[in-house]
């Protein structure tokens, strides 16, 4: 089990360039629990929880959980052991989260009627994706509170449904969603200007809690004004759609201040140097060899048998490529540097001298190249991408510093227009309580953020 969490861990730390989880303590240590999700993510959802839970993992795909199994999960959480299940069945590419079975209520209930010690509770998790099907995107696995197992089966399934739908945040369609996640991304655009902490970049938990205030208030809003809410919503689709014309983002535009001086220039040029400068060389030449073919596997595979099925198995059917690929290629690759680095005939061996690090590597016991190489094959990957994005980052913003020294760009009109919309936006937020204030009270089990927004 070691070993495999750690060939998980690897592959889940390389797709993901950041990994949040938020709120562990909430799963208790001195009894059982059950632990809910939506399933957005197909095979990533497993290896998720897998890595970065203290449980076992015990997936939910269809309705043949028989009675035998519910009998068993229920055992182990009894025993004061944690068992996570996708009540919705099959993993899914919607906005928001579908009808759930009832296994998992029937876990809980059965688990609560034989347990003798401490009665197990039910902790449903939110999984968020900035993209699931790009390469180096960002996760959030938030850990919501316990609650108390009680009812029949159908009414804790209720529970369980809307616990599900609070956490993933579910909105009615994917436009929406986004809506929610530009706006916050303004108001915070605007605070930090306020505070001159535009150099300053959320994690993805921190944006996750800023969605779920949005989501609050945005909904507390069209309950009760919603005439006020349409054009609120309409006002903010416009000023999306300007910066989306301009490939911007909000931050983008308060970034500017500081983008359009010859010293930001001069910055963004020698960050741009200094990726590239380590890039080339052994850790380039490792990187592609170590990734690049199995990479390759996977979008040929896609590409041509994958696109067959539906997005939910597609997705599914790519990640076990991964799996499968990736680990595979790492053995075969290592072993061929180890080869390279030991052998008198070695193809690199002219390198040394204009490598320090593969210098390093010749000086090597021999014993130890096999695992060394092992561990760099992965690692390599990583460090190059880490260096790659910083260098994009860089030419990012060099390429803005042209933008914003146009004369043709209006920024002055466009960031006037931000401003103006995220007073309007923190105005409704302030005369609210919303989550993460210090007097918010978390909604009544199985109820939406909505039930508890309340006026200041």
């Amino acid at each position: 089990m070691g070993l495999k969490n750690k060939v998980m861990g690897s592959l889940i730390s390389n797709w993901f360039r950041e990994i949040s989880l938020i709120d562990v303590e909430n799963i208790p240590k001195d009894r059982g629990s059950i632990i809910v999700s939506w399933h957005p993510g197909g095979l990533f959802d497993e290896l998720l929880t897998k890595t970065l839970l203290p449980i076992e993992v015990i997936q939910v795909e269809d309705d043949n959980f028989d009675a035998d199994q519910i009998h068993n999960a229920a055992e182990k959480v009894a025993r004061g052991g944690s068992v996570l299940v996708f009540p919705e069945g099959l993993s899914h590419d919607q906005p928001k989260s579908m009808a759930v079975k009832d296994s998992a209520a029937k876990i809980a209930l059965k688990s609560t009627e034989i347990c003798e010690g401490e009665k197990p509770v039910v902790i449903a998790l939110g999984i968020h994706y900035s993209n699931k099907n790009k390469f180096r995107g960002r996760v959030a696995v938030t850990v919501e509170r316990p609650i108390e197992i009680t009812g029949q089966v159908h009414e804790l399934t209720e529970i369980i449904s809307g616990e599900i739908y609070r956490a993933s945040q579910s909105r009615e369609y994917w436009e929406d969603r986004e809506l929610i996640w530009k706006a916050r991304s303004i108001v915070r655009a605007e605070r930090n200007r306020d505070l001159e902490l535009r150099h300053l970049k959320a994690d993805f938990g921190e944006e996750i809690l800023g969605a779920r205030r949005v989501r609050a208030a945005w909904e507390w809003l069209a309950q009760n004004n919603p005439v006020e809410c349409e054009k609120l919503e309409d006002e903010t689709r416009q000023h999306i759609a300007v910066l989306d014309s301009y490939n911007l983002r909000p931050e983008d535009v308060d970034a500017r201040p500081l983008s359009v001086t010859n010293k930001g220039m001069l910055k963004s040029v020698i960050l741009w140097i200094y990726a590239w400068s380590f890039m080339l060389g052994f850790v380039t030449i490792s990187a592609l060899i170590g990734s690049l073919p199995p990479f390759l596997v996977v979008v040929f595979s896609d590409r041509l048998i994958f696109s067959k099925f539906d997005q939910a198995k597609r997705s599914k059917m790519k990640l076990y490529t991964i799996f499968i690929a990736y680990p595979i290629w790492w053995t075969v690759s290592a072993l061929f540097f180890t080869w390279a680095l030991l052998s008198p005939d070695s193809p690199i061996a002219g390198l040394a001298d204009y490598s320090v690090t593969i210098e390093l590597l010749f000086s090597l016991p021999a014993y130890s190249v096999l695992p060394v190489m092992l561990w760099w094959m992965p690692a390599s990957g990583k460090l190059q991408v880490a260096l790659y994005t910083r260098g994009t980052k860089s030419w990012k913003r060099m390429r803005l510093w042209m933008k914003w020294r146009s004369p043709k760009f209006d920024w002055n009109s466009i960031s006037k227009s931000q401003q103006n919309l995220a007073l309007k936006l923190v105005k409704i937020g302030d005369k609210l309580i919303l989550p993460g204030d210090e007097d918010w009270l978390e909604p009544l089990p199985g109820m939406d953020d909505i039930t508890s927004v309340k006026l200041r």
